[in-house]
């Protein structure tokens, strides 16, 4: 099973926000012991959704960190980092997403914990990578899609640049780090030891583009916005229909327009000499667009669907969430899973279907600290030292799950 695979990997999870906590998440459904070393203010995800749907913790939490344990600690104190040396010593992944240079201030950069655990793999992501002029630079996913080009590629064509509605750069830097560390526990299995990874917003986001700024590199054009519209194909684009639905089509070869022309009844198009080659169409858009436009404004989009899906045509309405819970069939595609969190029904797991089954949730996003002490006696420590350590406030738990394991 999916979720057993990687039941022998402890992972240390030192992230915060999105990119670190889905990165760690993801392994997590493969069936690690991921274990969030959380600080006394929390990840700062944590109350930042406009949605809290169980306690303090918030919608995008809840969705990024299920199947996790939770240990508060204080690694800024001496007993703190020896408790988080040992913990690093007896794993075998620790990801950590703080701006560059902090883990190094806490005594845990690459080095030192290569001192500690030989084979680890350490995975750090950050805006611009770990070293070279703009690593301290303050970075984000919107700032990352500015700076990018992400930004300049989205929007009208004669509009503003536009931000990309979900944090895309972070989802893709997460991406690659579990590709980097899964690489890595590989190479440990063939004798390469530890590793360590650098995984940048920067270089994610231009990696999503390398078609485009391979098309820049050799012909020095510069990609333009083209809103719904796709600059290569023709028709192509979003299209609204008489029930105020939005249809996105596609039509890619020759072959395509003229089935394209049968379903729309428009049999006399398909031989017109500005429309028989996609370079044609591409070129008369704005001519095709008045001819199409009002009939697909004529008829509601279920009878457009029909049509085109029969014809083999690529479309599909432009949906939100109430219209993909909506749609039995589609939401039958997708790996939605249990969050086990109160009033919160379903969330969507990794899309990876392993031997006919996507991974399940054994737990819930967890509270600060809810398994302190379930870790530390894991890791080694005996009830005396443990008492001692939250007297001191070096560890902490949640107030209402604080001896759960």
């Amino acid at each position: 099973m999916q979720a057993k695979t990687l039941s022998k990997i402890t992972v240390i999870d030192m992230t915060e926000g999105v990119a670190g906590p889905y990165a760690a998440m993801v392994l997590s459904d493969m069936g690690a012991n991921v274990i969030k070393v959380e600080r006394q203010a929390g990840d700062w995800s944590r109350p930042t959704d406009h949605v809290n749907v169980d306690g303090e913790a918030s919608a995008n939490f809840i969705a990024l960190n299920r199947n996790k344990r939770d240990i508060g600690l204080d690694v800024s104190s001496a007993v703190g980092k020896k408790i988080l040396g040992r913990m690093i010593a007896r794993a075998d992944v620790l990801i950590s997403n703080y701006r560059p240079g902090v883990m190094a201030k806490l005594g845990f950069d690459s080095a030192g914990c290569h001192t500690l655990n030989a084979d680890l793999v350490y995975c750090t992501i950050s805006g611009f990578g770990q070293d070279g002029p703009y690593a301290q630079n303050p970075a984000s996913d919107t700032i990352i899609q500015a700076m990018s080009g992400v930004m300049s590629l989205v929007g009208e064509a004669e509009g503003p640049p536009l931000r990309v509605g979900f944090p895309l750069i972070d989802m893709a830097a997460a991406n690659s780090a579990v590709q980097a560390v899964l690489l890595a526990l590989y190479g440990r299995l063939e004798g390469q030891g530890g590793a360590t990874i650098d995984i940048s917003l920067m270089a994610a986001a231009l990696a999503m583009m390398s078609g485009g700024f391979t098309r820049y590199s050799a012909s020095g054009k510069v990609p333009q916005r083209q809103g719904n519209q796709n600059s290569n194909l023709a028709p192509a684009g979003a299209f609204k229909t008489s029930d105020g639905r939005y249809l996105s089509i596609a039509v890619l070869r020759d072959e395509h327009w003229i089935k394209f022309c049968a379903a729309m009844e428009l049999s006399d198009l398909a031989d017109d000499p500005r429309f028989v080659t996609n370079a044609l169409r591409v070129e008369n858009r704005a001519t095709l667009d008045d001819i199409i436009v009002p009939m697909f404004a004529s008829q509601p989009s279920a009878t457009w669907l029909e049509r085109l899906r029969a014809a083999d045509i690529l479309c599909g309405p432009i949906n939100d969430f109430t219209d993909i819970a909506a749609d039995p069939n589609l939401s039958a595609a997708l790996p939605l899973v249990e969050s086990m969190a109160p009033n919160v029904p379903h969330a969507v797991g990794v899309p990876i279907r392993l031997n006919g089954a996507y991974a399940t949730t054994t737990r819930p996003a967890p509270a600060k600290g809810e398994h302190t002490r379930g870790i530390l006696n894991e890791f080694g420590f005996g009830i005396d030292e443990i008492e001692t350590f939250f007297l001191e406030g070096v560890v902490f738990s949640s107030p209402s799950e604080g001896n759960t394991e």
